[in-house]
């Protein structure tokens, strides 16, 4: 009898703590699985955020230097008289266009690496506009005279209010994209939450489960005793 009761008891508690390590290892895995999950979401909408927070930088970048493009071209104009003050501002309105062109080429190559379709092609819009604007005025350059007030007065004449379309388009893509930042960065926020809720539910829920299996295993062993 002695020995049955025994040999019952031990397989009970065995039985107990092998339920127990299962139960425990379940939630292990399933918690570390949860974990690099949350944590492959965090790094990926993170990584998003960023590329379109480069985008819209790159833009604002072109921005900038468009408006300091436009500057020299008027500095041009009021001092183009000079030979050598003409040739000193075009060569900064030169350097001004190839800087646009560059922020505009980062602003593609970033949007590329995003699912923002239309934005990556409203950079592309951009960048041709702003070579066109640029022909525009390169071409109106060509045989302007600079003798007197009214020549001068009609070069600016022919360019006059061509780059506000181009201003406005980059400012309005640069806004849209700090607002899309900002959408990426509560989407992520929204999907860890999400799966936070959901690890937290599993684990109430399990533990749960694992209790009751315990209740019952000691209610087995105890049993055993009183036997």
């Amino acid at each position: 009898m002695s020995k049955n009761f025994s040999i019952t008891f031990r397989k009970n508690v065995i039985s107990f703590a092998i339920t127990w390590i299962g139960l425990l290892i379940v939630i292990g895995i399933v918690s570390l699985f949860s974990i690099w999950s949350m944590n492959k979401s965090y790094k990926e909408g993170a990584k998003l955020a960023s590329q379109i927070n480069q985008t819209s930088f790159q833009i604002t970048s072109a921005q900038v230097d468009f408006k300091i493009q436009v500057q020299e071209w008027k500095n041009i104009l009021l001092r183009g008289k000079n030979i050598s003050d003409r040739e000193k501002y075009l060569s900064s309105f030169q350097n001004q266009e190839k800087n646009v062109n560059d922020h505009l080429d980062k602003a593609g190559s970033f949007c590329s690496q995003t699912s923002l379709n239309i934005e990556c092609e409203k950079i592309a819009a951009i960048q041709t506009e702003h070579k066109r604007l640029y022909e525009i005025y390169q071409n109106t350059l060509l045989n302007a005279s600079f003798d007197n007030y009214e020549a001068i007065h009609q070069i600016d004449d022919k360019v006059r209010g061509i780059d506000r379309n181009l201003d406005t388009s980059m400012d309005l893509l640069s806004s849209n994209l700090l607002s899309k930042e900002a959408n990426q960065q509560k989407e992520t926020l929204g999907t860890l939450v999400e799966k936070y809720n959901a690890l937290r539910k599993f684990i109430l829920v399990f533990m749960f489960i694992a209790l009751t299996i315990s209740s019952i295993s000691l209610y087995s062993i105890l049993r055993t005793t009183r036997e």
